[in-house]
């Protein structure tokens, strides 16, 4: 019975170790993250680059952007745009 116990407690404080990072707290430094969270957080959650095939961001983007001004949300300047695409493209 000991040996049942230790062997549970072992395998719950091993998978535990594999826990990953917050997602901020990865991307959070890569080119693009904080203006792709700040425009896209206005409606939704920021969505995974790998949601879409990077083809596609620059279409789902300016999709988006209608969506925002429609909703008379704050829009992306033509820099920050760019950098948005350029981030989930990159990830």
């Amino acid at each position: 019975m000991n040996k049942t116990i230790v062997l549970t407690l072992l395998t719950l404080f091993i998978s535990g170790c594999g826990k990953s990072m917050p997602r901020d707290e990865l991307e959070k430094n890569k080119t693009g993250y904080r203006e792709a969270k700040a425009f896209c957080s206005q409606c939704h959650s920021l969505p995974f680059s790998d949601q879409h095939p990077p083809a596609a961001w620059p279409y789902v983007v300016v999709r988006m952007e209608g969506y925002m001004q429609n909703g008379k949300r704050k829009m992306p300047n033509q820099t920050e745009h760019e950098t948005i695409i350029g981030y989930f493209q990159s990830n």
